[in-house]
């Protein structure tokens, strides 16, 4: 049942998404192709151009801020929400679904946002460079890392798509909180959010002082000592995961108890 979810979710947002991708990546295209003809005949179009493609950008942006929210909210917590919590599926799966989708939208917009740029700021012999750039560095991290190299990226990914879902968490969780009261609901999600922000500060300043210890605090960043500080780094970045993980555990059992046990849709 999670996969139909996810394939609904993605097929309600997609809708949205899709052509303001497209939309950025044509003006992208429009902007690159009258950028080199000179501004005497071109200037005008050059710069509409340039403020739509801006536009796009920061409405794809805030557009992927909102509909996290819109579609948490609407689906779950609003009148439809009575329908959606009549299907034969726990409330867990449909928190998974709508943050898993969330996630992928944000990921995809920041990847549409640099490729867009790269268009616009192409060269002639410029992919060209870029490959080589990346495989140079490539070719350094391994050779001063070896094999740790990979389990390091991957781990450094991780704890990017942890903090990722932590932010988008937290709001589902303050969202569901502030629906727990009969009036100013949003305004009291607001006040949830605020709260549950410093709470989280302080976790992470507990954490932080508890850690602060001398092994910590002198490793240094240069290749040799950042080689011979593999242990150390691997689990400072260990503990950042399972820190951040139970973050996200935290804010996850709040909305799923919520629209569990305590479901208010009136």
């Amino acid at each position: 049942m999670l996969n139909k979810l996810l394939k609904y979710e993605l097929k309600a947002t997609g809708r949205i998404f899709l052509p303001l991708f497209l939309a950025l990546l044509l003006f992208a295209g429009i902007t690159r192709l009258i950028s080199p003809l000179g501004p005497e005949k071109f200037d005008t179009i050059a710069m509409i151009s340039k403020a739509i493609y801006t536009v796009i950008m920061v409405g794809m942006f805030v557009m992927t801020f909102i509909m996290m929210i819109q579609r948490f909210h609407k689906n779950l917590l609003s009148d439809e929400g009575y329908l959606m919590h009549t299907l034969p599926v726990k409330p867990w799966k449909h928190i998974v679904s709508k943050l898993l989708v969330s996630m992928l939208w944000m990921v995809t917009s920041v990847i549409i946002a640099m490729i867009s740029i790269l268009i616009i700021a192409y060269k002639k012999g410029a992919v060209t460079e870029i490959v080589k750039g990346l495989a140079t560095a490539h070719n350094k991290v391994i050779e001063q890392l070896g094999a740790w190299a990979y389990p390091l990226t991957f781990e450094m990914i991780l704890v990017v798509l942890l903090f990722l879902a932590s932010g988008i968490l937290i709001i589902y969780a303050s969202v569901a909180l502030g629906h727990l009261f009969n009036r100013h609901k949003m305004l009291a999600s607001f006040g949830a959010f605020v709260g549950l922000n410093a709470l989280s500060q302080i976790y992470f300043g507990l954490i932080s002082s508890s850690f602060r210890s001398a092994h910590f605090a002198n490793i240094h960043l240069s290749t040799m000592g950042f080689v011979s500080s593999q242990s150390v780094i691997q689990l400072a970045i260990g503990l950042g995961i399972l820190f951040v993980g139970l973050l996200c555990a935290a804010y996850f059992a709040i909305t799923n108890f919520i629209l569990s046990k305590r479901l208010n849709l009136e």
